[in-house]
């Protein structure tokens, strides 16, 4: 077996746990959280980037006789005429039969609008309404018009914060990501597992690069990747309760076995047994008796943050992703990953569009501190980028392939922040 080298490991995401739980608040405290510490972040960087000669205002204090140039600092809403709404389907009365839902309801008309504590106003200008969604905090720089429309000169992101920088290493360790195992039809693809097994352990290509493996992620679906479609039914399927608990067994063996010589961190994701909101919390021990034995298995949340060696890696299982390609005009998933990292925040359409527990003291989903290792699991296909921010900073982005449906792997060394794809595909003569 492959002797590993040894890492300093923090896991950051105690901020992703519940404790206790409390689902009668309402999410205006969420969104109030979000403005109140986005605002403090961005108020200096507005004034640094456009001068001291333009003030911060509050939306109440907008006059539109007065023509003059200000920021303005606020979230996003997004008006959709076909975002989804209980309240248009209770009201058309006409309607008889429901109707299909949507899979993207974004529109070249929508409208954007941005709120602050106490009113809001209609954006107009030099904004992209395709590529905006609801729930993006921002600083906008410009004027009110007289019918009440605020002109867009400019605006401003916190993009993530500042940045420590990479850890400088006398030798390059990797970390492999892996997301998507649906184990439930794993018999399309076991040998491929079964490959990636003998890798990963160091019976395949046994040399200094199976050494420099020093952790594994797996970002979520490990039991089902897909929804399951089902008729309208009051009864149960055991069927379908018996296929699940046999799924997570075989996974049981499989964690068990690869936690025996290297670190693995699991999240759920969002077809896994876990909660369905977001943050989803860690898988409970129980699940997987054999795998919890090894001192070296975790089951973490899902956002999941950590730091190895110094360098800080983020990542979700892609709801936060999925959810924004609906939502909005961007066509690629890297794109949505960009955009998020950005924005400051992993999540920007949760509660509005995307499920997540209602807090009502912090706001847990604004990234303050810019990752080296960003990544979204459960995409179709492995995509990556380097991207830098405004004041230098660097950020591996990461769309990890689903293994079901590709039999590929994502390997970054978090010194150089290099990645590619590694496939375990088996070809039939």
């Amino acid at each position: 077996m492959t002797t590993r080298l040894k890492t300093n490991y923090k896991n950051l995401s105690n901020k992703f746990v519940i404790k206790p739980f409390d689902y009668q608040k309402q999410y205006s405290h969420l969104y109030a959280h979000r403005l109140a510490e986005m605002t403090a972040l961005l108020s200096a960087r507005a004034m640094e980037k456009w001068g001291a000669d333009n003030t911060v205002k509050k939306l109440c204090d907008l006059r539109e006789e007065q023509d003059e140039t200000c920021i303005v600092i606020g979230t996003i809403y997004k008006h959709q005429a076909h975002k989804p709404s209980i309240l248009r389907e209770i009201s058309e009365e006409n309607q008889l039969a429901p109707q299909p839902p949507r899979e993207y309801y974004a529109d070249p008309d929508d409208k954007l609008i941005l709120e602050d504590e106490l009113q809001r106003v209609k954006l107009v200008g030099k904004i992209d309404t395709r590529i905006m969604a609801t729930g993006v905090v921002c600083a906008v720089l410009g004027n009110i018009e007289e019918d009440g429309c605020f002109n867009v000169e400019d605006l401003l992101y916190y993009e993530s914060g500042p940045q420590k920088p990479l850890p400088k290493l006398s030798q390059s360790k990797i970390i492999v990501i892996i997301s998507g195992l649906g184990q439930i039809n794993n018999q399309n693809f076991s040998d491929a597992l079964n490959i990636f097994q003998h890798w990963l352990v160091g019976n395949i290509n046994c040399n200094e690069k199976n050494k420099q493996v020093v952790r594994v992620i797996i970002a979520g679906n490990s039991v089902r990747t897909n929804a399951e479609p089902r008729l309208p039914s009051l009864q149960t399927r055991p069927t379908d309760c018996v296929n699940i608990v046999d799924a997570v067994c075989e996974l049981d063996k499989w964690f068990a076995s690869w936690s025996q010589s290297i670190p693995v961190d699991v999240m759920p994701g969002a077809h896994d047994p876990a909660n369905f909101m977001l943050p989803q919390q860690p898988f409970h021990t129980c699940m997987f008796p054999l795998a919890t034995k090894n001192s070296t298995f975790r089951s973490v949340p899902n956002p999941y943050a950590c730091s190895v060696d110094d360098a800080l890696i983020v990542g979700t299982s892609g709801q936060n992703i999925q959810d924004l390609l609906r939502s909005t005009m961007l066509e690629k998933p890297i794109e949505a990953l960009r955009s998020t990292l950005m924005w400051s925040h992993i999540a920007p359409t949760a509660p509005d569009t995307l499920a997540c527990y209602p807090y009502i003291d912090s706001e847990p989903f604004i990234l303050k501190e810019c990752p080296h290792i960003y990544f979204a699991g459960n995409c179709n296909e492995f995509k990556t980028e380097m991207h830098e921010g405004s004041s230098g900073q660097k950020t591996r982005l990461i769309c990890v392939p689903k293994f079901s449906q590709t039999k590929s792997i994502a390997v970054v060394d978090i010194e150089t922040l290099d990645c590619h794809q590694i496939c375990f595909n088996v070809k039939e003569d």
